[in-house]
């Protein structure tokens, strides 16, 4: 049996779009500094080739913590943007000296589809109303594909609920037992009512929790950069 040259061609994998999670702890007293250093990597970072999105986030009540998410088309956009001269120099040199420990870095792929509206809401930098909550959860071995379907069946509902800005569910690519989820809600008396609508009960409480590790945990953040458009 004869095979044409090009059946034997192995094309290598369409690159992925991948996220990260970084942590920032600033010293006492360098809050300030590690502020302004992550704000100012926000308008070249967003016009990087290759970037999705780049948020700067406060952990509420201790503001010390530093989080940011970010976005790109595929692992190349990254490292070419962290390998670059002045990203690079701003990393080391303006912000890991204000820090108590090297960032913590999480690398993440989306589950859930985009938000299709084109009219949703966007978050507000700084709103002292606002919030925005990441949850995450540890699965135990086996469990997590039941996990990952029973979060993603609600995730357009949840979209729906009044005070829903953003709800996007992630995995980390470190830990595939490792699911979290980006949430933007307009205040907590919305957060409040969506953990207490029956789909919260029945796929978190009913279907999500007897499959963890450990029970979840959530950062609850505010965001100090102005939001991109997308």
């Amino acid at each position: 049996m004869k095979y044409d040259e090009h059946d034997m061609t192995r094309h290598p994998p369409a690159p992925e779009p991948i996220t990260i999670l970084a942590q920032f702890i600033a010293k006492p007293g360098r809050e300030s500094a590690v502020r302004d250093a992550l704000l100012r990597l926000v308008v070249p970072t967003r016009a990087a080739s290759g970037n999705v999105g780049y948020d700067v986030h406060l952990l509420k009540n201790i503001p010390t913590a530093f989080y940011v998410l970010e976005s790109w088309t595929d692992s190349a956009a990254l490292d070419a943007h962290e390998t670059e001269p002045r990203i690079r120099a701003a990393l080391t040199e303006e912000i890991d000296p204000d820090l108590v420990a090297p960032p913590m870095r999480t690398r993440a792929r989306m589950l859930s589809s985009p938000d299709p509206r084109p009219d949703r809401p966007r978050p507000v930098a700084g709103s002292p109303t606002q919030l925005t909550l990441i949850p995450f959860f540890t699965i135990k071995a086996g469990e997590v594909e039941a996990v990952r379907r029973a979060h993603l069946g609600v995730v357009e509902s949840t979209r729906a609920e009044p005070g829903c800005i953003d709800y996007d569910l992630y995995q980390s690519l470190d830990d595939p037992s490792v699911l979290f989820f980006y949430e933007n809600w307009t205040d907590a008396d919305a957060l409040d009512t969506h953990i207490n609508t029956p789909n919260f009960y029945r796929v978190v409480r009913g279907e999500v929790d007897g499959r963890l590790v450990v029970p979840w945990t959530a950062l609850t953040l505010t965001i100090v950069s102005e939001p991109g458009s997308s």
